[in-house]
């Protein structure tokens, strides 16, 4: 018979699923309290906000996931962006690249 303290200990277990999106893009939103460069201090906020409102005006909820994420680790190269599953990464990134990113996802739904 399984105990009570079991059963609390069980339910809040690691539990495994599938990736519940066809493709995740992990926007880079760091910003440091120092004068080393970091994405957030350019245009990090902005990429996440804008690459959001495109999903959802395109019609991709639920197939694509926008995130933002702390730091990548290459801030001098920066603003960054990772594409998953797929294992792409975007560097030095401006707003102006947000049409190319849109098609390059756009392609990987089509996979």
């Amino acid at each position: 018979m399984i105990s009570p303290l079991n059963l609390m200990i069980r339910s809040f277990m690691m539990k495994q699923r599938k990736v519940p999106y066809k493709c995740h893009l992990f926007v880079c939103v760091k910003a440091r309290d120092d004068e080393r460069k970091s994405c957030g201090d350019s245009c990090g906020p902005e990429l996440r906000a804008a690459l959001k409102e495109e999903v959802t005006n395109r019609g991709w909820k639920g197939k694509v996931r926008v995130s933002e994420s702390s730091c990548l680790g290459v801030c001098n190269v920066g603003p960054n962006i990772m594409i998953y599953p797929q294992k792409i990464w975007l560097s030095n990134v401006s707003l102006e690249d947000i049409p190319h990113i849109l098609e390059t996802v756009e392609a990987l739904l089509e996979d």
